[in-house]
């Protein structure tokens, strides 16, 4: 397999170097650690939705017509959320470089340089009687490298029972460069997720920092490792599914759906 093809980031390409590397929609993160409370207090908002009027003017959609809609919260009542789906059987050809995908990417405004210290929180719900793929990944968030092609910088991604984050960036891109599987996203099924991402760029590693938070617990914490491509200073978000090798691989589901709540950005 050729992963330096942006066509061609399948599961191997995405996570495959991990082995060897080290309950409510709010995003008012209940944090664990204390200082983290305090932490968070000091960002400053650049970004927010909760989708109470629909996808905002300024994000962007990448998906087949009727994937990605706005629909009532599935357990929380007068509140509202992403529902995120693909089949299959879809024709992608029309969509981006034609791989089967259905996200939203996010206004400039809050696209990530490197130096600053951002904060992103967002949640997702995994429906009751999800099919869980074991044969492939498909990312679920993402910061993208701007016009840069390759693996995205940060990726939170399924596989079976499993999420996965992992990052890239430095002079090495095709590989990833930290990353952590993470148990057991199967006992989510039916419930909200909140994740926080504290992301600190820096392509040659001497500032970078990455920390994520499950549900207010930490999960995954790099310091040290280049988390940004050379130079580039416009990454940014992308939310919903996207599962490359769907169409040429082997694959357990035939269908995927999605929930995404509310979506907050931060900077300092």
């Amino acid at each position: 397999m050729n992963c330096s093809l942006i066509h061609r980031w399948t599961l191997a390409c995405i996570l495959g170097t991990l082995s060897s590397i080290a309950a409510a929609q709010d995003v008012n993160v209940s944090w664990t650690d204390p200082q983290m409370t305090a932490l968070a207090s000091t960002y400053d908002k650049l970004f927010s939705t909760e989708w109470s009027g629909g996808i905002d003017a300024g994000i962007g959609v990448q998906a087949n017509p009727g994937d990605i809609a706005v629909v009532d919260d599935p357990v929380i009542a007068g509140r509202k959320a992403v529902r995120v789906h693909m089949s299959r059987a879809e024709d992608f050809s029309k969509i981006a470089n034609g791989v089967p995908r259905a996200e939203l990417i996010f206004p400039k405004a809050v696209s990530f340089a490197q130096g600053p210290d951002y904060l992103l929180r967002w949640s997702t719900f995994i429906p009751a009687g999800f099919a869980f793929d074991n044969k492939q990944a498909v990312i679920v968030t993402q910061v993208h490298q701007g016009e840069r092609t390759g693996g995205p910088t940060i990726a939170l991604s399924l596989q079976g029972n499993r999420y996965a984050i992992s990052e890239r960036g430095g002079a090495n891109t095709s590989t990833v460069s930290a990353g952590k599987w993470l148990c057991c996203a199967d006992a989510d099924q039916g419930k909200w997720v909140n994740w926080s991402l504290r992301y600190i760029a820096d392509d040659s590693g001497h500032h970078a920092s990455t920390q994520l938070w499950k549900d207010g617990h930490s999960v995954f914490a790099s310091q040290g490792i280049p988390n940004a491509y050379p130079g580039v200073q416009d990454a940014y978000l992308k939310m919903g599914l996207y599962k490359s090798g769907w169409k040429s691989s082997a694959s357990d589901v035939s269908d995927i759906t999605l929930f995404f709540g509310s979506v907050s950005v931060s900077k300092k």
